[in-house]
């Protein structure tokens, strides 16, 4: 079993930027976090839209350690959405892990997003979107921190883990 951790970090550093239509959302926060010099970040808050939307959720039969063609059922929504909400982090990667190879930066991000006359909401991981109208999204550079993403032999996830040296 990984060991849990406790870190105290510094999100002193805070910026806030607007995303343009069509912009993959994803691509956009990782070269923006890339370009402020940060390894680590967190996406504090964000509003705007989104369409073409991907999320991860996991079946009624969910089993650990996760197998994902078994346990994940992939939900496309086309949109346009309202995004309501978003949080998340982006941790560099340790060893390899699917495509993600050693220091590239891991997304993982949660969201709410509304649609439609009657105020329909959908949420959950978020694994891909493109920006419909504008989206404007405050991340904090997380200072003091050594976390690192690394495959799980008991999740079969990607895991937070602090006791990587």
């Amino acid at each position: 079993m990984e060991p849990r951790f406790v870190e105290k970090v510094d999100l002193s550093e805070v910026i806030f930027t607007r995303f343009q239509p069509g912009d993959d959302l994803f691509s956009v926060l990782t070269q923006t976090v890339k370009d402020q010099g940060w390894e680590r970040a967190v996406i504090v808050s964000g509003i705007g839209s989104l369409c073409d939307c991907v999320f991860v959720a996991p079946k009624d039969d969910f089993t650990i350690p996760v197998q994902p063609a078994e346990n994940l059922n992939k939900v496309e929504l086309k949109g346009p959405f309202e995004l309501m909400s978003i949080e998340g982090n982006i941790v560099p990667q340790h060893g390899e892990f699917g495509p993600l190879k050693e220091d590239d930066p891991v997304l993982h991000v949660h969201c709410l997003l509304s649609a439609g006359a009657e105020g329909l909401v959908y949420g959950g991981h978020m694994i891909s979107a493109k920006v419909f109208t504008t989206t404007e999204i405050f991340i904090a550079n997380v200072k003091n921190s050594k976390v690192l993403k690394k495959h799980s032999e008991v999740t079969n996830l990607n895991e937070m883990r602090a006791d990587i040296i």
